[in-house]
């Protein structure tokens, strides 16, 4: 009996020193693991993980296999995300320690990933420019010297003018960012569009350097000289079909949204434009219209203005630059165009001899131009 007693208090004292060497070991192990992990922070953080910061005591990881793996995290809306893991955890007890799985495919972003067609055109914009304007340069088409007037200082001319009645276009462009910042951008905008003018010459007789008390005299004089030329306007109003490629670099403020807001651009037209030529007054007034109720549509092909000898004829179709301003705030804003050689004009001779000194010049050339301003709506 005192054998088998003392076989069982050595056999329990060895399985007591086993076990407890056993925890002892375990302990270590756990505490070993636990300090490695606690030791980890961001600035050990492998390259694939990115650690955010909420509050004092939290933290959102973005772990993947590979940088291209975390790139692909600018294809998830994350407003969405949030909201979804909110309204999850408004369900549960929140004092449970939770474990929420949220499949990605449900959270992409419909215009992260725009195929390239998309991404062109959401920076192509439709523009609507409506205005009006005033005359640039001026033609004179008959200018005699002084002895013609017998006078020492009054000079005579008949000169010609254009008058911007109404502009209009409608455009397309698109802006090609250089430069995308949160508060700004800076892009080279071109485009095309499509117009149409109405517009009118203006035909001016008028005397200058005339004394007060000499006025009246030298009027009828300056009529007298007219009448004998015969100085007669044959063009007035005109309509002019246009289309242009526009080239102009932008700038753009941003809100805090990231959207833009003013905007500046500065730019050049390469335009092209077909005349039309209207109804002139001089001409159908003191004629007799035969069966044709309706009156006169067009004024033919003719020239602008006629007398002693000589006209001024003006092209049909026309090519030239104008240099375009645009500034606004988001879908409005203001335009200002200047087109200083819109209409080429050129007198000719067209009956009897030069008369040299006269006061015309064969083969003059001249261009007659607008400044328009107005209305643009569109970005």
């Amino acid at each position: 009996m005192a054998c088998g007693h003392l076989f069982t208090t050595v056999l329990k004292n060895t399985l007591r020193l086993a076990i407890n060497k056993l925890h002892f070991l375990t302990m270590n192990t756990i505490i070993f693991l636990l300090g490695t992990m606690l030791n980890l922070s961001p600035a050990n953080a492998l390259p694939d993980t990115i650690i955010l910061r909420v509050g004092n005591s939290s933290k959102v990881i973005f772990y993947g296999k590979s940088p291209q793996d975390l790139k692909k995290l600018e294809q998830l809306d994350l407003n969405l995300i949030l909201k979804d893991l909110n309204q999850k955890q408004s369900m549960t007890d929140t004092s449970q320690l939770q474990h929420i799985v949220l499949e990605n495919s449900a959270f992409e972003s419909k215009n992260a990933a725009l195929p390239e067609g998309s991404k062109y055109w959401k920076n192509t914009f439709l523009n609507l420019h409506v205005g009006t304007g005033y005359h640039v340069n001026r033609y004179t088409f008959f200018q005699p010297p002084t002895s013609v007037l017998n006078h020492p200082t009054a000079r005579l001319s008949s000169d010609i003018v254009m008058e911007n009645l109404l502009t209009t276009s409608l455009s397309v462009a698109h802006d090609a960012k250089l430069l995308d910042r949160d508060r700004y951008a800076f892009a080279l905008r071109y485009g095309v569009g499509l117009g149409l003018n109405i517009q009118r010459y203006l035909h001016w007789n008028s005397m200058q350097s005339v004394p007060s008390e000499d006025i009246a005299e030298m009027k009828e004089r300056g009529e007298a000289v007219l009448q004998a030329e015969k100085i007669t306007p044959l063009q007035s109003d005109f309509n002019a079909f246009q289309t242009y490629i526009q080239l102009s670099p932008k700038i753009s403020l941003k809100n805090a949204n990231g959207l833009s807001t003013f905007y500046l651009d500065l730019g050049i037209r390469l335009n092209y434009n077909r005349l039309f030529p209207n109804a002139s007054p001089s001409i159908y007034s003191s004629s007799i219209l035969i069966n044709n109720p309706s009156g006169p549509t067009a004024a033919g092909e003719g020239p602008v203005i006629r007398g002693g000898g000589y006209e001024v004829t003006a092209r049909k179709h026309t090519f030239a630059p104008s240099y375009v301003a645009e500034i606004g705030y988001k879908w409005i804003g203001v335009f200002v165009v200047y087109y200083p050689d819109y209409v080429p004009l050129t007198t000719r001779l067209v009956e009897g001899p030069d008369r040299a000194g006269a006061g015309f010049t064969n083969n003059k050339k001249g261009n007659l131009g607008y400044v328009s301003f107005g209305l643009r709506l569109g970005r």
